[in-house]
Formats: structure tokens, sequence, C-alpha cells
């Protein structure tokens, strides 16, 4: 069947398609959202697409919110405004978008709704992930986990990943609702659909072992509060060695990022179904950012080939985004994304490392 020539054709080494792009970090149905925190970052708007409510709010809260979004940009009120209901609305908020977009590509201008607006306009500036898979590698840290020698990197790395997991709220691809766990489903149903009893298939199998069993365990591991608590400590009392200067610098970033933003996560600042239709597919946050087995497998071809067919046919994708409701008039609408680009950058450069180490010849058995 067609499943099992693509299992087994990641001998051949099938390279990704080129949409999806892997940074340093690596490898992207309606996701479960996960925990939300922080009063506003939280917030949760619906687009204006449809509205059947009263004209007489909505017209009165739209031009209300447009006359405080003119008056901080210094534009015109385009004529439009006096329309018949609801295409003034629509073609007036179409004109501003146009006025703003003169003034800053990147800033997008909606109409929000939620449970305390029917029709206020609102900008939105989103942080620009470059269609980059954010996704960790755990097998190097199986194998420091199994060696004697590296007991101090594993537990400084331990660390790392269980403030990612507990905090910044980054899947784990063991989790049962993940988007990998899913993947990695795939790809046994195959192997186990492959009757040829060869030596390729059985080191498929032996690998989806040890990649399910190893991650229980390090998922255990991290998920476990004491990991949080020590974190500072951990870092702190970290020796590097001559070669393992780099780690010290990557966890001395991460508990700086925690002690800035102790309570802050990834999804904190993604707004879901506020740009697009609800209806419409999207690629979710916690598909193209995640903890995974490896990207030097057996399996790296044809998983990276699985994600790249999937996201190829979707036009919208989720990312955070810093939203201004124009309902008052605003002190300060500077877009800040410093937790945002600290966190993928320390991903990156966490990713990059464990890469180095990832290889079959670093795997211990189980």
């Amino acid at each position: 069947m067609e499943a099992t020539t693509a299992i087994r054709g990641v001998r051949g080494q099938v390279k990704p398609l080129a949409r999806c792009r892997r940074g340093s970090a690596q490898p992207y149905a309606e996701r479960t959202r996960r925990a939300d925190r922080n009063g506003f970052l939280r917030h949760r708007f619906t687009p204006f697409w449809q509205y059947s409510g009263s004209r007489e709010r909505a017209e009165r809260e739209f031009l209300y919110s447009l006359s405080i979004l003119c008056q901080h940009y210094d534009l015109q009120i385009p004529a439009c405004v006096n329309d018949s209901f609801p295409q003034n609305i629509y073609q007036t908020q179409q004109s501003i978008y146009q006025q703003l977009k003169a003034i800053d590509e990147k800033l997008l201008c909606i109409i929000a709704k939620d449970e305390r607006h029917v029709a206020t306009l609102a900008t939105v500036k989103r942080f620009d992930t470059n269609m980059t898979l954010y996704y960790i590698p755990v097998r190097p840290l199986w194998h420091w986990m199994q060696c004697g020698q590296s007991q101090s990197l594993a537990e400084l790395i331990i660390s790392m990943f269980a403030y990612l997991e507990q905090v910044v709220g980054v899947p784990f691809y063991t989790e049962q609702d993940s988007y990998l766990a899913s993947q990695y489903e795939t790809l046994e149903q195959w192997v186990n659909d492959d009757q040829e009893d060869d030596a390729c298939r059985d080191k498929q199998l032996d690998e989806l072992y040890t990649m399910h069993n190893a991650g229980l365990k390090i998922y255990a591991q991290i998920i476990n509060p004491q990991k949080l608590i020590t974190f500072e400590s951990v870092v702190q009392n970290f020796q590097p060695r001559e070669k393992e200067q780099d780690w010290k610098l990557v966890a001395d970033g991460f508990l700086q990022l925690y002690r800035q933003y102790p309570a802050r996560s990834i999804f904190d600042n993604i707004h879901s179904a506020l740009l697009y239709p609800q209806d419409a597919d999207r690629i979710y946050a916690d598909q193209y950012i995640s903890f995974y087995w490896s990207g030097n497998d057996c399996f790296q071809d044809c998983l990276f080939e699985m994600i790249d067919n999937h996201f190829q046919e979707i036009a919208y994708m989720d990312e955070p985004a810093h939203v201004t409701l124009f309902d008052y008039p605003p002190e300060s609408i500077t877009a800040d994304f410093d937790f945002e680009t600290r966190l993928f950058d320390l991903i990156n450069d966490l990713s990059r490392l464990l890469n180095r180490y990832d290889h079959e010849q670093c795997e211990p058995a189980i």
C-alpha cells in the first residue's frame, strides 16, 4: 500500500518540501487550546464577519472608535462612513486599513467583537515566525540521562525543558492531544501495516519503541513541579566544562526570561480566530512549536514530508500578535515582542546545541 511505500522510502533520503523552512530548531483539526494566563493577553476576540444585532449600537460604537483611531494616527475620516449599514462599516474599515498600511505595512486594522464590544476598530501587529518549525529534539537528552559522566548537563537540560513545558507551554510529543503525537502515531501505523520482515522494518520498530519509552520517562521528569522550583539553583550551580560554555549561556538566557516573565506562555499573545473566518483551517502554534524525538533518525524525512504536505494546504497561521482596541484613547501602542523574540532565539540556540549530538551513535538502549 502507498503508506508502506512512504515509510520505507526514508532509505532513499526523500528531502522535505520547500514550503516549510526548518530553522535551527528544526521541524509544524481544531487543536485543544493550551492554558491561558495574564488578563488581556488571554482575551479572545471574534471577528465582525456577520452582524445581526442592534444597528444603532454597532454604528455608534464603530464611529466612536473610528474618531479615536483617526485622531491618534492623524487620519482623515473616509467619506464612505455615510453610506448605508452595514456597507458603511466594512468600506470605512477597508479605507482605514489602507491608510494605516501606508504608515506601517505590517499594521492591520480589524473590526473586533467580544463580550463587551460589537464593532470596535482595533489594530493588530503580528510577530513574524518566518514559517519556521520550532521543534526541540529530546534524543540527545535521553543519551545524557543514561550516561553517568553527563548527569550535570542532563539536569541542566531537564530544567530548561521543564520551564518550556510548564510555563511557556511547549507541547511534548508523547502528550496524547499533541500534534506530533498524531504524526508519530501515523508513522507507527504505516510501519505496522508493512508485513515485510526485513532489517529496515526491524530498525523502525526499534526506533518507535525507544522513542515512546524514552519520551514517557523524559516527560515525567519535565512536568515535575520540583524541576521548575529548582530551575534557578540548577543553572547557577552548573559548572561547565570546556565544551559546555554554550549550554551555560543558553540556560542563563532562559532563566533571565523566566525571571522577567514568570508566568508568560507563548500562547498568551495568540488570538485565534481574530484575523480569519472562524471556520477557516489554520496552522496552530502548538503545531509548529513542540518537543519531538529527533531530526536525524530513520523517520526524519517522512515526518517532515508529512508535515509539509499538511501545512502547504493551509492558508492561515496563528502567530503572536499585539492587539490595540480603540474603545478608549490609548496611552501607547508600541508592539512589544521582547518575550517572543528572545524565546524563539533561545529555542533556536538550544536546538542547535542538541542537534550536534542527535545521532544514533549517542543513543543508548532501554
